[in-house]
């Protein structure tokens, strides 16, 4: 991957990677409450297994001073992927500092991913990140990482919902 961090500190890419089209956006909410999504497709050439946190678009970010609500997961396509487990997490934008690696989505095992399962994350349920129901102190780009084995299979949507306290 062609990436450096310029003086300004801001991370330059080229090539192809210059390219590549954003996997998040931001919906358009009226009063306090923001929401991000992002579509994973999870599979080997995505999402590798192993300890590398993947920042999922670097042009959607979670601010700094902000409260975190619910986080949504919804399955689009059934995962697939013997004992694969996803997590999501946060990482500040120097890209390197992991704030949490499993803040938002703690391992989310491939056998709960069925076509149309939609689970809604809340401070103290299955698969929810030590961050929900936290105030976020730095601004940070959300990753995802595999663990235990690859992803064959699989499109989930996660939604975050946040608002400033």
């Amino acid at each position: 991957m062609a990436v450096y961090t310029d003086i300004g500190g801001l991370r330059q890419k080229f090539g192809v990677e210059q390219t590549v089209s954003g996997t998040g956006g931001e919906y358009k909410t009226y009063g306090e409450l923001r929401e991000v999504e992002f579509s994973l497709t999870l599979n080997a050439a995505n999402f590798p297994f192993g300890a590398t946190n993947y920042i999922l678009d670097e042009n959607v970010f979670i601010p700094a001073g902000v409260r975190i609500q619910e986080v949504e997961t919804y399955v689009e396509t059934a995962g697939a992927g013997a004992t694969a487990t996803l997590d999501i997490g946060l990482i500040r934008t120097d890209a390197t500092t992991v704030v949490s690696a499993t803040g938002f989505v703690a391992a989310k095992t491939v056998a709960t991913m069925t076509t149309g399962e939609k689970v809604v994350l809340v401070p103290g349920s299955t698969f929810a990140g030590a961050l929900i129901g936290t105030t976020i102190a730095n601004v940070g780009y959300v990753t995802a990482r595999v663990n235990t084995a690859n992803f064959t299979a699989g499109v989930i949507k996660i939604r975050i919902r946040y608002y400033r306290p």
